[in-house]
């Protein structure tokens, strides 16, 4: 087992509101040598060796892991914070436990922008049949993950083939679903 324990520090309202809270807590011991796994199993993480930091979303919920701090981010209640920290502990016990089967990723993934999405899709004015306002904003909740490549139909017309391809593997690279 690496950690012993997960002490919460504090829980408070959230700066974006919307009656959402947000923990912070300690972690039992230092974990920068089990992030090069933990970016291994979690494909959306975002692992910055140097800052000995991982940060990484589940829902809506932002957890950022750093040395012996951990924050979660959105909660709705008190119980969900409790069990975020059941998550967290196990998700990191479990890595370790099983890091000589996981090839560890020292690598901090580069993460396409909107832009670059959205200059692979169809911008057809006024479509809409993601629903979505827009391309960039259909781009936009695909780099958050809040929709997936599937909802833009047109993207399965001939014409949008090769882009479609290379959408679906930018979004794989990251670990989302497309389908």
């Amino acid at each position: 087992m690496y950690l012993s324990t997960i002490s919460l520090i504090y829980i408070k309202p959230c700066t974006t509101g919307g009656g959402r809270i947000k923990f912070r807590a300690k972690l039992s011991n230092p974990v920068p040598e089990v992030m090069p796994y933990l970016n291994t199993v979690i494909k959306t993480g975002l692992y910055i060796p140097s800052a000995h930091t991982f940060t990484y979303k589940i829902g809506s919920h932002i957890i950022n892991i750093n040395d012996r701090n951990l924050t979660c981010t959105q909660l709705t209640n008190e119980a969900q914070c409790y069990e975020m920290i059941d998550h967290i502990y196990n998700l990191i016990n479990e890595t370790w436990e099983n890091k000589e089967s996981i090839e560890p990723n020292e690598e901090t993934r580069e993460r396409p922008s909107a832009i670059q999405l959205y200059k692979l899709l169809p911008k057809k004015v006024g479509c809409k049949v993601c629903g979505q306002g827009s391309c960039m904003g259909f781009a936009s909740k695909l780099i958050l993950g809040t929709c997936r490549l599937n909802e833009c139909t047109l993207m399965k017309d001939e014409e949008y083939a090769p882009n479609y391809l290379s959408l679906e593997a930018h979004l794989q690279l990251m670990g989302y679903e497309t389908d």
